[in-house]
């Protein structure tokens, strides 16, 4: 999903305050070169999604007050998805019918930068993102505020961003959704294609956190974040079946209000050099979907270069309030009835769990330079596996099984 609450959510305090507990002193530097490299696989029941993310991030410091942050990032994506969704009632009338899916190959590119402005206790940071897909064009500005108090134990900052957002559709010629007809490919997208036409969507984000250190081992954490979503929010690609033989393409609310608190605990354990941590999130939206999230971490020093990390994290939400699993009929109704229909599986009912490791190894040598040229440098490695349960969502009637996600991460940090 395209839109995610908090995307441009600031760096959380809470880790910058366990790393300096678990980490070395780190030494002032000039520039700072990041690049990752991130690998997802899902492959449930009849579909199947393959995305490699490399980027590439650099940051400089001219000078103790201004920092300036540069980076890019892309998105290669293959698979395939389920292009026409429908329940175990029209699968019972049309039993030669079969799951329909779509191959899917797309290529995003971002790029972007930030400007900060730092004091002893203060930071204002403002940046501007672009980002272009085959059928979806981003332009995003954001804003941070930062304000140290109390001997730098309390933090308090304030982000806004804004998204000026453009998505591909199909021209309809027909006023009444139930008779629109699903994008079929992104050809002739961002063209003067007479068959195309592009909807706006406009996304506001708001967040606030609370950072306390109550003792050398022991922080929080508090964030509220919102977000404003104005716009087409359907999968221009899906089409549902309606009744007994309708096939039109998905139809959801063109606005969304979302809703999200998140508190955190640190606790660092001297007698073993490692930490603890744990989070606790709910989320509410207008479209009735509720979630809840709990996470937990250990990480724990391997000596003075090595840092190891386990990870888990349990999540389980509701279903927008348009949500049915079939839209054709039913003794007793399947679903809610209405203006709005879907066939995403993210807006049904489910749960899931994550397990996960992390690895970070880290040269900083007290004198001289690595290779004579570098102050410190990092290489991070990480996996984890997803596994979702549906409670509702179904392929013509059949669970979805295999629902796994696994996601590799492999990043490199060389700062000057």
């Amino acid at each position: 999903m395209r839109v995610q609450l908090g995307k441009k959510a600031c760096a959380s305090s809470l880790a910058v305050a366990v790393l300096a507990v678990l980490g070395r002193p780190v030494n002032a530097q000039v520039a700072e070169v990041d690049t990752s490299h991130t690998v997802f696989y899902e492959a449930p029941t009849h579909t199947n999604m393959f995305v490699y993310t490399p980027s590439v991030d650099v940051k400089v410091a001219p000078s103790p007050w201004l920092e300036v942050r540069a980076g890019w990032e892309a998105d290669v994506v293959s698979g395939a998805s389920v292009s026409t969704k429908f329940g175990a009632v029209y699968h019972a009338s049309h039993p030669a019918d079969v799951v329909s899916t779509a191959s899917v190959h797309d290529l995003r590119n971002m790029a972007g930068g930030e400007l900060t402005v730092k004091g002893d206790t203060t930071s204002l940071t403002g940046g501007y993102d672009y980002s272009t897909e085959h059928d979806y064009q981003s332009n995003s500005l954001h804003v941070n505020a930062r304000a140290d108090a109390f001997q730098h134990n309390t933090q308090f900052a304030l982000s806004y961003g804004h998204n000026f957002d453009r998505v591909c559709d199909r021209v309809q010629t027909e006023s009444d959704p139930t008779r629109w007809s699903a994008l079929e490919t992104s050809t002739g997208c961002f063209t003067a294609d007479a068959t195309r036409t592009t909807h706006s969507i406009a996304i506001d984000t708001f967040e606030s956190s609370w950072a306390q250190s109550w003792t050398p081992i022991v922080e929080t954490q508090l964030t509220y974040t919102a977000q404003l979503v104005d716009g087409f929010q359907s999968d221009p690609y899906r089409s549902v079946i309606l009744g007994e033989a309708i096939k039109t393409q998905e139809h959801v609310p063109n606005e969304r209000a979302r809703q999200a608190v998140t508190g955190r605990l640190a606790v660092y354990l001297r007698g073993i050099k490692g930490a603890l941590r744990f989070s606790l999130r709910g989320y509410s939206d207008t479209w009735a979907l509720r979630s809840a999230t709990a996470e937990a971490e250990f990480e724990k020093n391997l000596g003075d270069s090595v840092r190891v990390m386990l990870r888990g994290r349990f999540y389980k939400q509701s279903g927008a309030v348009f949500w049915s699993d079939d839209y054709t009929g039913g003794d007793p109704p399947l679903g809610p009835r209405g203006q709005y229909w879907t066939g995403d599986r993210e807006l049904s009912p489910f749960w899931s769990w994550l397990a996960g490791f992390r690895f970070v190894w880290t040269d900083e040598p007290e004198h001289g330079r690595i290779l004579g040229l570098l102050e410190s440098f990092k290489f991070v490695g990480s996996a984890s596996v997803t596994s979702f349960s549906y409670d509702q969502y179904t392929l013509g009637g059949l669970p979805v099984s295999d629902a796994r996600a696994y996601v590799g991460t492999v990043s490199l940090v060389a700062a000057f």
